[in-house]
Order: C-alpha cells, then structure tokens, then sequence
C-alpha cells in the first residue's frame, strides 16, 4: 500500500534540462566571487567540492557539512569573507536564473492531487543546493505553497542520489518503509534505479528523460508529465500500489 509520494523536482515537476542551468549557474556563481577568486578557479573548487558531497558515506556528516569543509580547505579566503557572497548570491541573483528555466503547467494539479490521496507527499530532489535555491525553484514550478512533509536539501540529508542511502534516509526521516513509497522522477539511474533498489515503487516521467548511463528504464509505470495525476490517483486508490 502506498502511503507516500516522492517528487524529483528538475526534469520532473520543472521543465529545466539541468546539464545547461547548471553550467549557467557555474558562470553566475563564479563571476559573483570574481572580485576574490579568479572564476576557472572557482569553478575547479566548487565542482572538487560537490564531488566530495556526492561520495560522502558518512551517516554522521550533512552533505553542507562535507561540502563546506571540502570548500574552505581549498580556498585562500575565510568563511567570513565567503559566508556573507553566498548569501547574496542566493538572495539576490539567483533568482535571475529563472529565464532558464521553464514550467509544467500541470505541476500544482499533481501535487495537489497526491496530496489529496492521504499521502505523505515528497520533494526528493537530489540535496545538493541549499534550502533557499531549492525553495527558488520550487517557486518557479508553482508548487512553493504546498505543506510538503520533507523537502530534501543539502542541510537536512546526509547523503546524494543516487547512493541508496539517500532514499533510506527519507523513509526514515517520515517514517514508512521503503515499500510504501513511490518514487517519481525523470532520471533513469538517479530516480528510478536507485529507488527500486531499495524496494520503492517508481513512476519514471519521460517528458524530459535523462538516461545518461544507457541503462534501460526498469520503472513500474512511464508516463508523461501529462498523465501523471491521473496515474498517481488510480495507484494509490487501487490500495496495493498496482493499476
């Protein structure tokens, strides 16, 4: 039976093709600090960085905590100086990378739907950005204003997709087993893979499918983000996670 609904985000309830956000976000971030580090530098750092977080095994570390440890070591300048262009970055020009990004206009229509099911309802997406970038984009997908049980981010998780671990540690922060989700996302190793393999029910969304290691797509259910509402209603209500 299931009982929660896990969300990626990118790809999945927001049209984006992260590969060229990401590199457009690289370049803002980058010439932000361009006053204090020189941007190919920057770049070097905070890719080494995201690296360390995305290996991590450590139950005992957040992905923030191994990432800024990682960071600081390789910078010249001190969290003092850095902390603060951070914050500024984040309040006040990444949202200029909403431009690159564009909308599912059924996005809201399925959370509220899953929400309506007596589910507890997700936002899995893969916690390597902060809280506030998340919740930026979360905005952008139309979806901000929903009470969602967890948002994972890189302060509250202690592990990346698609290290399994990474979904034991949602069933565990909300309180259900692995066989009582079903995970929804776009990416076939990250989603779908990762997820299954640990005993989750997936939905793998093919309207923006990445499938970066040629793996065929094992999912229970593949939709379009067109038919996932309706989908999502007729798994839940069937009352054993099977249409």
């Amino acid at each position: 039976m299931i009982k929660a609904i896990l969300f990626d985000l990118d790809g999945t309830l927001l049209a984006v093709d992260m590969d060229e956000f990401l590199r457009k976000y690289f370049v803002s971030l980058s010439a932000h600090f361009a006053h204090l580090v020189e941007p190919h530098d920057f770049i070097s750092t905070l890719l080494a960085s995201t690296q360390a977080m995305m290996v991590n095994d450590d139950p005992h570390l957040t992905n923030r905590e191994v990432f800024m440890d990682d960071f600081f070591r390789r910078l010249s300048q001190p969290p003092e100086v850095i902390m603060p262009m951070i914050d500024s970055f984040y309040e006040n020009v990444f949202p200029e990378l909403r431009q690159f990004v564009s909308v599912f206009p059924e996005a809201p229509e399925i959370v509220s739907a899953a929400k309506s099911l007596d589910c507890r309802v997700v936002i899995a997406t893969n916690p390597l950005f902060p809280s506030r970038a998340i919740r930026h984009r979360m905005n952008w997908a139309g979806i901000s204003g929903f009470d969602f049980d967890l948002v994972t981010t890189y302060e509250n998780m202690h592990y990346c997709k698609p290290n399994p671990n990474y979904y034991l540690e949602i069933c565990s922060q909300i309180g259900l087993d692995p066989n009582q989700c079903l995970m929804v996302g776009n990416d076939v190793e990250d989603d779908i893979a990762a997820a299954a393999n640990v005993g989750m029910k997936t939905v793998f969304v093919n309207t923006m499918a990445v499938n970066k290691s040629g793996i065929e797509p094992l999912a229970d259910y593949t939709v379009s983000v067109g038919e996932l509402k309706d989908l999502l209603v007729q798994i839940v209500q069937s009352g054993n996670g099977r249409v």
